[in-house]
C-alpha cells in the first residue's frame, strides 16, 4: 500500500454545493477501488491524502491532475505504508473557514492563498 499527499488549487471558488459534489463522487469511486483517505479545502486551496494499493492510488491521483475543476498539483509525500491512516473513510472531509485558519497556527500559508 500506499500514501498520497498532495495539494492543488481551485481553478474557481467552489460553493459548499459543488464540494458536496465532489465530495460524494470521490467518496463512491473510492469505495470502489477501496481507497481511504481525506480531504481539506480552504480559500481555493485543496489538500487531500490518499492510501490503498499503489496501481489504484494512481489511477486515482491521474484522474485528478486530468479534472478541470483543480492545477497546479504539487505532490507533497508519497510512502509506503503498512496500515491506512483513515480506515473508516472512503474520503473525510473539512471546510476550512477563515476562522479555522486564522485560530490555528498549524494551518499553513498554503490555505492564506491559491498556489497559481
Amino acid at each position: 500500500m500506499i500514501q498520497l499527499i498532495y495539494v492543488s488549487s481551485a481553478t474557481s471558488d467552489m460553493t459548499e454545493e459543488q464540494l458536496y459534489e465532489l465530495l460524494i463522487q470521490a467518496q463512491e469511486r473510492n469505495k470502489n477501488q477501496n481507497i481511504t483517505g481525506m480531504l481539506l479545502y480552504g480559500n481555493g486551496n485543496f489538500m487531500q491524502m490518499l492510501e490503498g494499493d499503489k496501481q489504484d492510488v494512481d489511477e486515482i491521483y491521474s484522474s485528478i491532475k486530468r479534472d478541470s475543476r483543480n492545477s497546479g498539483n504539487i505532490i507533497i509525500q508519497r510512502k509506503d505504508i503498512d496500515q491506512r491512516y483513515f480506515p473508516e473513510w472512503t474520503m473525510g472531509f473539512k471546510l476550512l473557514s477563515n476562522n479555522d485558519i486564522s485560530k490555528n497556527s498549524s494551518y499553513s500559508n498554503f490555505f492564506k492563498k491559491a498556489l497559481n
